[in-house]
């Protein structure tokens, strides 16, 4: 593996790493997933340098993109934690990537779990109920511990080879197997 270097912006390294990663995957005709840019207004700008801005609404996502024909949204995250702290993902983002898995498209996040030295990618139906669980008092946090090892994926050579994890939760909404993180209401 690698030695994460500290930024001052949580999820930094993780989303370079998911850059370098977006064009290797483009440059060879299998995906185009573009970065979400954030909806600023600049207010003050002095010598080129921007001094006063405000956020003009609130982000969805950190990508988007196309994938033979599949739309995907995703988010990369960090944790430092032994689980997912659900309060690094906004309701505003959970909402959204629920709207595209109703449309039919892939919603998820990629998670740089430091303590294991890991990326994992949690679709969002594992998100989702263990969001609605912890609105009903349910913990905060998605563990570690419920999380399959086939959704662990591979970083080789400076690439996070997300693509093939991303065929492993295909094969489970194909077969249903998130039948069990359905809340029934």
């Amino acid at each position: 593996m690698t030695s994460w270097r500290s930024l001052g912006h949580r999820g930094d390294n993780t989303e370079d790493i998911i850059n370098i990663t977006n064009r290797y995957y483009e440059s060879h005709g299998v995906a185009v997933i573009t970065k979400m840019p954030v909806p600023i207004k600049v207010i003050e700008i002095e010598k080129s340098i921007i001094k006063k801005a405000f956020f003009e609404e609130k982000s969805t996502v950190d990508y988007y993109g196309v994938v033979q024909g599949l739309s995907i949204v995703f988010d990369a995250k960090e944790t430092e934690k032994k689980s997912f702290p659900l309060q690094n993902i906004h309701e505003h983002q959970i909402e959204y990537m629920q709207k595209i898995k109703n449309q039919g498209g892939l919603a998820f996040i990629i998670v740089n779990f430091k303590y294991y030295n890991e990326f994992i990618l949690i679709p969002i139906e594992i998100i989702h109920y263990y969001y609605q669980k912890s609105l009903n008092g349910g913990r905060k946090s998605i563990p570690y511990s419920v999380l399959d090892k086939r959704f662990t994926i591979e970083f080789k050579n400076g690439i996070l080879h997300y693509l093939d994890t991303l065929n492993v939760y295909i094969r489970y909404i194909e077969k249903d197997k998130f039948n069990k993180y359905k809340i029934v209401t």
